[in-house]
């Protein structure tokens, strides 16, 4: 063999093995998913409040885990959406909670049966959501 044609072999063999260890270092779209999914699961543990003044707490609780969520990086696109379509609810299920409670500390039933629609809309959404990311990440 001549010196150039080994020279392009040694370089092609080390192109490719560098190529393929680079590729092998991101996350899997499974990994990720099961990253969002755990994270969203501790939602399932959420015991809901006996009565108003537990719901604060339950709005904290899952703002944390909206933060969490959030906290994971995601390069798929699919379930990038799937993540900020989780993000959204939980941050309108989280407020919707927060406004209950000022609305009966204020005593105002409009403004709690307001609340308490948005809250029932925002975690109508969650099924939806959660179909779809298993879908995806069966795939």
């Amino acid at each position: 063999m001549t010196q150039s044609l080994k020279r392009y072999a040694v370089i092609s063999t080390i192109t490719l093995t560098l190529g393929l260890s680079l590729y092998g270092c991101g996350e899997s779209r499974v990994a990720q998913c099961n990253k969002v999914v755990t994270i969203a699961n501790k939602t399932k543990n959420l015991a809901a409040p006996k009565d108003m003044s537990g719901l604060g707490a339950l709005a904290d609780n899952i703002e944390q885990i909206r933060t969490e969520v959030q906290s994971v990086n995601v390069q798929d696109s699919k379930l990038k959406e799937l993540q900020g379509q989780l993000l959204a609810m939980y941050g309108d299920v989280s407020q919707s909670l927060k406004t209950q409670v000022k609305a009966t500390e204020a005593k105002d039933k409009n403004a709690l049966e307001k609340a308490k629609g948005d809250l029932s809309a925002a975690v109508s959404k969650e099924s939806d959501i959660v179909d779809r990311l298993n879908a995806l990440c069966t795939k």
